[in-house]
């Protein structure tokens, strides 16, 4: 292995930090629904209402990723992501004071703030800190952050601190947890040096990318797989518990043995992108993903069977979000757009995948039940793999190759 592409002690040790903070956005995006079969009653609410919930952080995320992605490319990392990270963790603890359906829904909107700034501005560093032979596995180390703390840690310890407890108390617990790791960001983290840094706060350069049509199937693909995460999220407990007829600590289980396959499908797809690909990669994932997925909502298998289809499912899915939204724009725009354009793309994802497809799927799921609401995700991740065969192979490695191959065909 050449130097160039070793990691410094330095770039590990923020590369663990910026893990344990996406892991607090998992525990927010994921954890409400570990709590639906609680507060869906005490709350009064309809499905519709409950796919809002899963929604509710998605609006103010989705501007808050666009815009401190666009400040952050002219300000600096630091600068921006910290003081949103530290509000996140307040939001969070502020989550067991809800007292209604609406209230719940204004907290998780605040939420969204924080939350937003994490994906512009930590992938952007971290892109900024490590070799580019690496970018492929650290975006999806750092990814994983989500689904381990979201899913496995979530799953397991959300739903038994709900029983042993109270609802209440989850959230303030989880919450000052992670405000601890905020902190220790803040004291550790260095602004990264950039080549390039825009002279000015041009807004255009916050909207100027979207005439790219590779910018804008990445929008499309960031849409369907988080479409396919918070359709997911919302169905997946409520269908164990109300169609398989599992108890609630078990069916955080179940999630938890999914969330840990997905987990190694995100640290092991984009590694392997970088020997095979990304389109390839990419390709396959989504598509799997949308197949095990219907298959585990209409297949009827006894239960060991289908959690393991669950399993596959998060396993395929792990490549799309890393590479879709962060490597591939790495490879794809220069460095003074870079977490402007990682913004755009989350902002047109998240309106598109969290916001407006969970509580579609909520209303089609009052309508029609849970397993045709529940069909959309396999769809929405279906569609974002097809949709990556319009976007250039840009892994290093793979275009490397192809160079010397026409080398040696030109002499």
């Amino acid at each position: 292995m050449s130097e160039r592409a070793v990691m410094s002690r330095y770039a590990w040790v923020l590369l663990g930090l910026l893990v344990c903070f996406w892991g607090l956005v998992g525990i927010n995006r994921l954890g409400i629904s570990y709590i639906l079969p609680i507060i869906r009653p005490l709350f009064h609410m309809s499905l519709f209402q409950a796919g809002l919930l899963i929604s509710g952080t998605s609006l103010t995320w989705a501007f808050t990723s666009w815009i401190s992605g666009w400040l952050s490319d002219r300000f600096g990392r630091k600068m921006v992501m910290l003081p949103g990270a530290i509000f996140a963790c307040l939001t969070t603890m502020a989550m067991g004071a809800a007292w209604s359906w609406l209230s719940m829904f204004v907290i998780r909107d605040l939420i969204g703030v924080g939350d937003g700034v994490g994906w512009p501005s930590g992938q952007s560093a971290l892109a900024e800190e490590v070799p580019p032979q690496r970018r492929a596995l650290v975006a999806g180390v750092f990814t994983a952050g989500y689904p381990f703390f979201g899913s496995v840690i979530g799953a397991i310890v959300i739903t038994r601190l709900a029983v042993a407890l109270g609802w209440r108390w989850v959230f303030p617990i989880l919450g000052f947890a992670f405000l601890i790791v905020v902190l220790a960001l803040w004291l550790y983290m260095r602004e990264p040096k950039r080549g390039s840094v825009p002279e000015r706060l041009d807004w255009r350069n916050a909207i100027k990318m979207v005439r790219d049509y590779r910018v804008v199937l990445l929008m499309l693909i960031q849409s369907g797989a988080l479409a396919w995460l918070q359709v997911s999220n919302l169905f997946n407990t409520l269908f164990l518990t109300g169609v398989r007829h599992v108890s609630l600590v078990n069916a955080g289980t179940f999630l938890a043995v999914a969330g840990a396959v997905g987990i190694v499908g995100t640290l092991l797809l984009p590694f392997l992108s970088d020997y095979v690909g990304r389109r390839p990669v990419v390709l396959v994932g989504g598509v799997l993903c949308g197949l095990t997925l219907g298959l585990y909502i209409f297949g009827g298998f006894p239960l060991p069977v289908a959690i393991a289809l669950l399993a596959l499912n998060s396993f395929f899915i792990g490549v799309v979000v890393p590479l879709g939204s962060a490597t591939i724009i790495v490879e794809l725009v220069g460095e003074e757009l870079r977490a402007a354009t990682m913004g755009l793309v989350n902002f047109v994802g998240v309106m598109i995948g969290t916001l407006a497809l969970p509580a579609i799927a909520g209303a089609v799921a009052d309508g029609y039940g849970i397993k045709v609401g529940f069909l959309l995700a396999a769809i929405c991740a279906g569609l974002s793999g097809l949709l990556v065969l319009g976007i250039p192979e840009t892994a290093p490695r793979v275009l490397a190759r192809r160079a010397g191959r026409t080398a040696v065909v030109t002499t």
